[in-house]
């Protein structure tokens, strides 16, 4: 993980860092421990042109991805806190099979019982690798829809 800009102040912050360093670590090593173990059952993700509910369906999305791009990495540069229940992060999508790429995001992650029940996905999709082939599993509008 890169510099945290914002220490946290509370136990409540620092649980929720430390779940930000385990959705890191997850999203690098195990797919399905990284969305079974840090999101709830319940969980609601939205970017760009999409969104995914629930376990089954973000499963789907993840694993499509790490299937073009099984040799993703995420790399956190950032994080701040928004309360008590909120991270911020900045980071960058990196593949070590091409080692010019790179795709900045950033993420609202909003946890409740401590895992993940909201994110909030700032991306370029278009710079997602695997998301082509994961779009079949994507329920389609999410962040930017118009009302």
């Amino acid at each position: 993980m890169g510099k945290i800009l914002a220490v946290p102040q509370t136990d409540a912050q620092l649980e929720l860092l430390a779940l930000v360093k385990r959705w890191q670590e997850t999203y690098n090593n195990d797919v399905n421990d990284f969305v079974l173990v840090c999101y709830a059952p319940e969980l609601h993700v939205q970017f760009p042109g999409g969104e995914a509910r629930g376990h089954e369906q973000y499963l789907k999305i993840e694993k499509a991805v790490v299937g073009e791009c099984p040799n993703r990495k995420l790399r956190l540069d950032r994080v701040r806190f928004s309360g008590e229940d909120t991270a911020i992060v900045e980071g960058v999508l990196l593949d070590d099979a091409r080692p010019d790429f790179y795709s900045p995001f950033c993420c609202l992650l909003t946890a409740r019982d401590g895992r993940f029940v909201e994110e909030h996905a700032y991306l370029n999709p278009q710079q997602w690798p695997g998301l082509d082939t994961a779009a079949a599993h994507v329920t389609p509008g999410g962040l930017g829809k118009p009302g």
